[in-house]
């Protein structure tokens, strides 16, 4: 087993770890709002005035400000925040509960979904990993005339960096009257979509019938989870899923937090043109090198098809760069083989990525 890396810094493009200044390209800090100053003074302030704790039925300003501000990012009506990213699918499908009658889940679905499926009382059904014709043939055999199916995937799959297909599951889902699309979007949101507001706008799938569940900890660089929709929605939320009850919610630092790292990507546009230029760069330069990468604007890519990744990983870091090897089925979607995961973000320079292609080239 790899022993755990020594953080000593913010995440970041260039950080300290083991006394160590190195570049990183591990993790899910996209915009490395994580570090940021005005992310850091907003939850230092926000705890100095209100504390660690919100406390029973508090009514803070802090919760206030931010939900304006999901408000604002996400186009929508409301959108309810919760303590963690990982319970918002569980949020979601409990406040739906009522609307389907039968789960049809994608193989690779992540833990989180897959952790708020007993909780729903429904039957379920797994399809092929991104694979629509087989998700018509297990809607076909398993929705019977009447029933509402309720269709689950990530729209980004956190260890290939693979966009769900959410264009062809919609139509094979046409025939079949009030079906759902419920997607855990917590890679997506923040860095997909004309605007960020993640997977279901990049596809043209915003709108009555689908819906995403997603995370304030990877992209924004704070904690929470999210799950934006209309006020029916959060009504049928805060009547079904237990956890809005009985669960405390973020500390007052971190929500404030999470509000300054939407106000500072509202006010850095330059942060999401960066990103786009960086995922850019290192796809083609590994397409260069001979590997096959696809063409997606998602800042998780894997590279396999390398004899012995460990090599290459420990050779890099003799470098000062910092990369993660993913063991052979190791997470919810890896792939059968171990693979390199490569995190891009919006603040690695042109040179470091120019820096670990070429490294990368004269070490395989």
């Amino acid at each position: 087993m790899v022993a755990p890396i020594k953080m000593e810094s913010p995440l970041g493009a260039r950080m300290f770890i083991g006394g160590r200044e190195v570049d990183y390209y591990c993790g899910t800090s996209y915009f490395c709002l994580h570090g940021h100053p005005e992310v850091i003074e907003a939850a230092c302030d926000a705890t100095r005035q209100y504390g660690m704790g919100p406390g029973t039925l508090a009514h803070m300003q802090v919760y206030a400000d931010l939900q304006e501000r999901l408000r604002d990012w996400f186009g929508t009506e409301e959108v309810v925040y919760m303590i963690s990213g990982y319970t918002s699918p569980m949020v979601l499908l409990q406040g739906l509960r009522d609307d389907f009658d039968v789960i049809l889940i994608d193989s690779a679905t992540h833990y989180s979904t897959r952790d708020a499926i007993p909780t729903l009382g429904k039957p379920i059904h797994e399809f092929r990993h991104a694979d629509p014709e087989d998700l018509a043939a297990q809607l076909s055999l398993h929705v019977k005339a009447g029933e509402r199916p309720a269709v689950l995937t990530d729209g980004v799959f956190p260890s290939s960096g693979k966009l769900a297909p959410l264009a062809d599951y919609r139509q094979a889902m046409a025939a079949y009257e009030g079906a759902l699309l419920c997607i855990d979007d917590s890679h997506g949101v923040g860095v997909l979509g004309e605007t960020g507001r993640g997977s279901l706008q990049h596809a043209g799938l915003e709108g009555e019938g689908n819906f995403l569940a997603g995370t304030m900890s990877k992209a924004f660089g704070a904690l929470g989870g999210v799950v934006p929709g209309d006020a029916a929605l959060a009504e049928k939320i805060a009547r079904n899923a237990m956890i809005m009850r009985g669960a405390s919610p973020a500390p007052p630092g971190l929500a404030a937090a999470a509000a300054a790292s939407l106000r500072v990507l509202q006010t850095t546009p330059e942060k999401r043109a960066n990103l786009t230029r960086n995922i850019k760069h290192v796809r083609s330069g590994l397409r260069t090198l001979g590997f096959e990468v696809a063409d997606t604007p998602v800042p998780i890519v894997t590279v396999k098809g390398v004899t012995d990744l460990e090599q290459l990983r420990d050779r890099l870091a003799e470098r000062d760069i910092i990369v993660r090897v993913q063991p052979a089925g190791g997470y919810s979607d890896a792939p059968d083989v171990p693979t390199l995961r490569l995190a891009v973000f919006s603040e690695h320079s042109p040179a470091q990525i120019d820096r670990l292609l070429q490294s990368m080239a004269e070490l395989l």
